[in-house]
């Protein structure tokens, strides 16, 4: 009996691969359509795979052809190498990932064309005009590592994943089925290495741990003082690995009743801090804790000098359409703890909006930043836009790869010529990872998503993707290990909190009573 049951099994497996074979095959053998009609434009693909650049390193750009027809048939060559014959009864056309990798290796600096077929159910050909990519010879760093979340009120089927971006491949980092709920976000990495990895996470089980990832092991870190709470938002490595700034928000969520974007964030109360590694201190000073401003989104200058955030004044919920960010920096000397002035690098006005998310190519030329008509936080409004400031001349520009909707959550490469954000322009409502190639001039190229094996993956996915960081090596640390790292949490002590301008002291106590809903966590001493 069992013996029939295999034999039965086996040949409906065989029967289904014949089938998809005849659906979607890929040969060696050249197809040649030797009669057919020649189309004046080129064919729609969705996803867009056109007049882009792409690394040499990308999974196979999977995609879907949309025009009419009863067969398919694409070609996929270069000028080096043989090519990629398709034909499919579908308009699925999914690429053989071994000969895919061999074109793109061959073709550094190349062109790379797709030629697309389609025949009606008359079995008559038409040729549409080629489509046209050019494979850049800079390779994209491997890993991609995001979080998936379904668009809720509440934290459900949330997590921190990492994908293969040569391959189709994802892993969950850390889901928050583990840990019974709550937020896993605000993940961060060291010059794009998994080595040295932070995230924060919200529970109301427990607590709010700092995860602490480094050489293997996993620590929770209770970031609250005697004057802050110890919910890290939005974080950044000191180039040297031993100071990490972080943000404090409180936010709030607001909906509209009638608004191309119905969601809307409010920050309540915003400050920085630093953690210092070697001493497990968190320090700060009263000019980026002010009480009459918020500041948030930190990041280090590429050599270790400044702090840049955005800052801005501190309002009532109900003027909410009126905050607009500044971008602000603060010198700081690791070594003597000492703070400097602050400067304002580019006001709100200067741009007529408000400046969020700065980050600086690892290279230290470019600094990458959004603007948004208000609020300081961008990822919930209907349209935000990609600036590009060269360091060297304080020269900005919004770039031209901006689409209609919102584009944020940015980051670069290590190498520095390529960017990944998050971006609505697909269907104006979920967010999913686009990839951008930047020159060394500053110039960036039309962006490409995330391909999928599945072309239409993206059209029926309820979840959104944000904060995609890329990183060069795929993450060492299991999800266990920070599942147990959350459940010991309760057990890690309190940080102790100083101010830059005493090192070593305690924090004494706020002498002025703060504005209702706002603390004033700092209180520097000279």
């Amino acid at each position: 009996m069992k013996k029939r049951l295999f034999y039965l099994f086996t040949i409906i497996v065989l029967a289904a691969l014949l089938i998809g074979l005849s659906y979607c095959t890929s040969s060696n053998t050249r197809i040649v359509i030797e009669e057919y009609n020649s189309v004046d434009r080129p064919a729609g693909i969705h996803p867009d795979y056109t007049d882009t650049v792409i690394p040499p390193n990308i999974a196979p750009l999977n995609f879907l052809v949309r025009e009419k027809g009863a067969r398919y048939f694409v070609r996929i060559y270069s000028e080096q190498g043989k090519g990629i014959d398709i034909y499919s009864r579908r308009p699925s056309i999914e690429i053989p990932i071994r000969r895919w990798r061999k074109l793109l290796s061959t073709n550094h600096g190349r062109k790379l064309f797709f030629d697309v077929y389609v025949a009606d159910d008359n079995n008559r050909w038409s040729k549409f005009k080629t489509l046209t990519n050019t494979i850049e010879s800079v390779e994209l760093d491997r890993y991609l590592t995001y979080r998936k979340i379904t668009i809720c009120v509440q934290w459900k089927d949330m997590g921190i994943y990492q994908r293969d971006l040569e391959s189709y491949r994802e892993s969950i980092v850390l889901h928050n089925s583990s840990f019974g709920g709550g937020c896993a976000h605000c993940h961060s990495f060291l010059n794009n290495s998994p080595d040295n990895m932070l995230m924060q996470v919200r529970s109301s089980d427990y607590g709010t741990p700092m995860l602490l990832a480094q050489n293997g092991k996993v620590t929770a870190v209770n970031t609250r003082t005697k004057v802050t709470p110890g919910k890290v938002g939005f974080a950044s490595w000191h180039p040297n690995g031993n100071v990490i700034a972080f943000s404090i928000n409180k936010y709030r969520m607001l909906y509209h009743s009638t608004a191309q974007e119905i969601r809307d964030v409010f920050d309540n109360a915003a400050d920085l801090a630093l953690y210092l590694l070697d001493s497990g201190q968190v320090i700060s000073t009263g000019r980026i804790t002010k009480p009459d401003r918020m500041e948030t989104f930190p990041e280090w200058s590429r050599d270790g000098r400044y702090l840049y955030f955005c800052s801005t004044p501190q309002l009532p919920a109900e003027r909410y359409s009126e905050v607009r960010c500044d971008l602000m920096r603060i010198s700081y000397d690791y070594k003597t703890r000492k703070w400097g002035t602050l400067e304002t690098v580019l006001s709100a006005q200067q741009v007529n909006g408000s400046i969020t998310q700065p980050r600086f190519s690892p290279d230290g030329r470019f600094l990458l930043f959004n603007v948004s008509e208000y609020s300081d936080f961008p990822i919930h409004q209907a349209k935000s836009d990609l600036y590009l400031m060269d360091t060297k001349t304080r020269r900005y520009r919004k770039l031209s790869i901006s689409s209609a909707r919102c584009d944020t959550w940015h980051s670069w490469s290590s190498n520095s010529r390529w960017i990944a954000f998050s971006s609505k322009r697909l269907d104006g409502r979920f967010a999913r990872p686009f990839f951008s190639y930047v020159d060394r001039t500053g110039k960036v190229y039309k962006p490409f998503v995330l391909p999928q094996k599945d072309p239409a993956f993206y059209d029926s996915l309820l979840r959104v993707y944000n904060m995609p960081e890329l990183i060069r090596k795929k993450i060492p640390i299991k999800s266990k290990q920070l599942s147990k790292a959350i459940f010991g949490y309760k057990h890690a002590p309190a940080v102790s909190a100083i101010t830059g301008a005493t090192p070593g002291r305690p924090l004494p106590a706020p002498k002025a009573k703060p504005p209702p809903g706002r603390e004033i966590p700092w209180e520097e001493r000279e």
